[in-house]
């Protein structure tokens, strides 16, 4: 450790000087973030280390390091620690988003798999982006993919089942949503609409991405249709904040 990280690790609160302690560890520990004061693996110390170091309770740990993910300069990875963030991955939302693709794009590898399916009755809101009747059958299909084993995407898709028979099965067997669809003639499709949004995620989303239920995550809802400009996929995606950074593409 240089003496400039010595100096950075020596830093003190100041108690009474008008801004909150956790604020201060904050600050303190986006510095020593900034010198690359945690080692090759990026590695930050445990709450409790922190709380002995700094002499606080893990309540206020834990809310410098909310606010640190939040900066996107930390990943809170339930049961392994907190990591310094190497840097968001862009991911483009345009007429044609496809997970692979976009992470392909940037050098970064990319992987998906089908984590549940079921065969359910469409409700209104599921019917209406798809254009089918209420209670009509469609297939929901939950994804989550990962770079790098890390993940940055959970997802929930809702499919017509009288259009696409068997989805799941065959999704699986070919690995690829683009593949799958490709095998029921639609060798190509483009994204309708998008709306974009952040929200603290309900518990399963945060399992699913290995984060804490405190850290905001980005979701976009979407329809996708084929190039007759029929709606064959309504999705809600829900992206790891601190991991991705979403860029809208205008198509032309």
């Amino acid at each position: 450790m240089t003496s400039n990280d010595d100096a950075l690790h020596g830093a003190q609160l100041e108690r009474g000087a008008g801004v909150a302690v956790w604020r201060q560890i904050e600050q303190i520990l986006s510095a020593e973030i900034a010198a690359k004061g945690f080692g090759d693996d990026g590695r930050l110390p445990s709450e409790g280390e922190l709380a002995k170091r700094f002499d606080v309770n893990r309540h206020t740990v834990r809310r410098a390091m909310l606010g640190l993910a939040a900066l996107g300069l930390v990943s809170v990875e339930q049961g392994r620690g907190t990591f310094v963030q190497p840097g968001a991955i862009d991911y483009t939302i345009g007429k044609r988003t496809r997970f692979t693709e976009n992470l392909q794009r940037h050098r970064h590898s990319a992987a998906g798999k089908l984590l549940a399916s079921s065969r359910v009755k469409a409700d209104p809101a599921v019917a209406k982006a798809l254009g089918i009747r209420a209670g009509a059958l469609v297939y929901r299909l939950e994804t989550l993919h990962e770079s790098n084993g890390v993940p940055l995407t959970y997802a929930r898709n809702w499919y017509p089942a009288a259009r696409f028979a068997d989805l799941p099965a065959v999704m699986e067997r070919v690995e690829s949503a683009s593949k799958a669809l490709a095998e029921y003639g639609v060798t190509d499709y483009l994204r309708k609409w998008s709306r974009i949004g952040s929200v603290l995620p309900e518990a399963e989303v945060a399992r699913r991405l290995n984060i804490n239920r405190q850290q905001p995550v980005l979701w976009v809802e979407n329809v996708d249709v084929d190039m007759n400009g029929v709606p064959i996929k309504y999705g809600i995606t829900h992206f790891a904040a601190d991991r991705v950074q979403l860029m809208v593409e205008h198509d032309v």
